[in-house]
Formats: C-alpha cells, structure tokens, sequence
C-alpha cells in the first residue's frame, strides 16, 4: 500500500515533540510490513527538502502556513497517487477532502484546542480559533477518523462527527528504553513537558511551594524546552523555590536513545510526574514514566484521563484544579508510603500493555479496511 502521511513537523525537527514520535514509530513499522511510506511536513533551517529516514521518505516543503498550499501542489505532481492519504490535524486540517480526491483519506485528531486557545492567544484570536477549529469538521462529515484516547473520540462526536466513523487504536512506548530503575532517596517530582502555558508547569511550581512547607527536602525537576520557560524561571525565584525547583539542562534529548539517558533516569528516580496539562492527545510522558514504575498525577482532561487509571495507576485532580488541590495529592505521594508503592506497581504494569509493535498492528487494520 501507497502510504502518504501528512503532519506539520517531522522526527528531525527541532522542535519535535511528542505527536512526532508517534507518527515515526508508525511509520517505520509500516514500511517494514512492506508498505511505501511518504511523510509531507514543513521545512526547517538546515532541513533538507527530500531524504530517507528508516525507509520513510520525508518531504518538506513551505513553512507553517505555506505547508497547507505546497500539499495539494505535491500530491497532483505524483504520477502515482497514494492508495491512502492520513490527514494529521495540528488544529488545522490538511483539507484533504477538497483535493485529494483519488485517494481515501484517514483524519487524524491528536486532540482538539478549543480552551487551549485562550492559553496561548489573545481572547479575540482565542474565540476565531475555536470558531474555525469546529467549522472545519464539516468539510470532515464523510470521512473516516482515527484517534488514540476514548475521551478525544467524545470530543469528535461533539464535533459532529458521527460514532461509526471513528477508529480509535492504542499507543506503545519503547519499553528497551524504558523501564524500572532505582528512585531517589529524597522526594522527587518531574515535570517532563515542552514549556508552553497550555502545560500549566506553573502550577506545578506554586504547588511545589506548598509541599515544600511541609517537606522541605522534597524537589521537582522540569525537563523541557519552549518559549515560556523565562516566566517560569521568574516564577520559581519569586517563590524563594531556587533551591526546590529545578530546571534540567535543555539539551537532555526528549525522544533520542543516547548513552547518557538522563530523562529516563529521572523518570525511574522520581517518585511521581506532575502533569497539569490544559489537554492532551494522550500524554506520552505519562505512559514512558509508568514503564519506569513511575506514577502520574495528572488533570481530568482529554486524554490524560484515559493515560491514568484513577487511584490505581496515579491521582487525577480536577480539570481545573488550585494550587492546594494539586499540592495535597502530591503530598499524598510523599506521606502515604503504601499508595506510593501501590501506585508504582500498578502504573508499570498498566505500562506493559503498550507497545509500539501492538499500536501500529491496529493502526494498520484501521488504514486497511479504509482503503
């Protein structure tokens, strides 16, 4: 099968992130089931326009609105048509279904933005987004959807988009790269997530500020990278938390094995991940940790509510929870020694569940029948 997969960054990409690392693991597993497998991405400084990773070809062209115009130009140049074009929404779709019309289209939702929106923009372009997010699905009604959470298959359906037409398959984690090791002595939290406002890492670190009142010797260590990290810097300093928070180095490598794996080493020492994310697709970080035998404390949102099993594989606090909400459950982990230990247990082998190979075997069958 003639594969071609669009989505607005690719693996090498500086600014790679989760979404990406999805997209790849797929993808190479297709091709090595013997499928041919195009991604079509944006271009970067240094990037080069066409190369061969892992027996997928990238192309890249545009940047990250001209990206929209190049596809369409691409995919009538081919004398070969794809047999099936996945369409991968980062809140914008491709619009494949205006001119990819020789080809069956798979919509791909990693989540919606919706109130992401009034995160990071303006409330004037933070009402036209969510206004132009959910006008789009009408060009979508016929097409067939796919998603990995049960809770962004719901967002789908308030979208118009009817129950029958959305697939929803598992994700993996790499399970050689993740997986238990010794945990600190002293209390430690990680926050692993790009430094953006839609991750809410800043109320993480007011709540550290309370937990540190009662557990002076507690830590959090933020692994990430994103424009928002000098807010959150200023932050931690006003709340006296210099010697509490910590900011890792911004070259540990996210989602690259290496031989100095420092994120997976502070993901196996920790003692739980803190994820106050306004949404997510899933929640990789989630999942990488529970293969560590780490758990999560996480919001009640789309996607990191399907990623955590409530008081079984980590503690889920409101959507929109305070400072003392979120500080409280991480001050559960620190106190309560037995649901620590339960937790752990639970996250890794819920953990076990997830693989790479089980994820693309579905993803396949999803593709397959369309086509």
């Amino acid at each position: 099968m003639n594969i071609l997969i669009l989505n607005w960054k690719d693996l090498k990409h500086p600014q790679v992130g989760g979404a990406e690392i999805i997209v790849y693991e797929l993808a190479k597993r297709l091709v090595s089931m013997g499928h041919e497998v195009t991604w079509f991405c944006r271009i970067f400084k240094y990037g080069k326009p066409e190369e061969i990773i892992n027996g997928i070809k990238v192309v890249r062209r545009g940047n990250l609105i001209t990206m929209y115009l190049h596809a369409p130009v691409y995919y009538w140049k081919l004398q070969k048509k794809p047999d099936v074009v996945v369409d991968i929404s980062n809140t914008i779709y491709w619009q494949t279904p205006l001119w990819a019309w020789k080809s069956e289209k798979i919509a791909y939702l990693n989540q919606l933005a919706q109130e992401v929106f009034y995160y990071e923009y303006p409330i004037l372009i933070s009402r036209f987004g969510k206004l132009i997010e959910k006008l789009q699905y009408l060009v979508y009604l016929n097409t067939k959807f796919v998603c990995y959470a049960q809770s962004t298959k719901t967002d789908l359906i308030s979208m118009g988009i009817n129950n029958s037409k959305i697939s929803v398959f598992s994700l993996g984690v790499d399970h050689d790269r993740y997986f238990p090791g010794k945990k600190s002595k002293t209390p430690l939290f990680i926050c692993v997530n790009r430094l953006v406002k839609m991750k809410r890492t800043d109320l993480a670190i007011r709540a550290m500020g309370e937990v540190c009142k009662n557990f002076p010797k507690a830590r959090l260590v933020i692994v990430g990278y994103g424009y928002d990290r000098i807010r959150l810097e200023k932050l931690r300093d006003s709340l006296g938390l210099e010697d509490s928070v910590r900011f890792a180095d911004e070259n540990i490598l996210f989602f690259t094995k290496n031989s100095n794996d420092k994120k997976v080493s502070l993901m196996q020492q920790a003692w739980a991940l803190v994820f106050p994310s306004v949404k997510e697709g899933w929640g990789m970080t989630v999942t990488e940790s529970a293969a560590c035998g780490t758990p999560s404390i996480v919001t009640d949102v789309t996607g990191l509510r399907n990623s955590v099993l409530k008081n079984e594989t980590g503690l889920v606090v409101s959507a929109n929870p305070t400072v003392e909400e979120l500080s409280e459950a991480m001050e559960n982990i620190l106190s309560d020694s037995n649901l620590r230990n339960r937790l752990s247990k639970n996250a890794l082998k819920y953990a076990q569940k997830f693989t790479w190979d089980k994820s693309c075997q579905q993803f396949q069958k999803i593709i397959t029948h369309t086509s």
